[in-house]
């Protein structure tokens, strides 16, 4: 099951449109990735592209606490 539009919509306003990947393995410069994404590139690969992600791995989760928002670097690395 996907996330409601409205889980989603709540998330990338929390991360203010921003990646918030803080894997370690990807070594971002300030813990977290933050790059800047655009609205209108939701499941698009490339600059300002990205989706929302579960954080506990399960899509059946589809609750705002579950919710991520990666950049598509973010998501081809995790």
């Amino acid at each position: 099951m996907a996330f409601p539009e409205n889980v989603i919509a709540d998330a990338w306003e929390l991360v203010e449109g921003k990646c918030e990947c803080s894997n370690s393995a990807h070594q971002h410069p300030e813990g977290r990735c933050n790059k800047r994404l655009l609205a209108d590139k939701r499941g698009q690969i490339g600059w300002g592209g990205w989706d929302a992600c579960p954080a506990d791995g399960n899509p059946a989760h589809n609750t705002l606490t579950n919710c991520q928002i990666f950049c598509w670097d973010c998501l081809a690395r995790k």
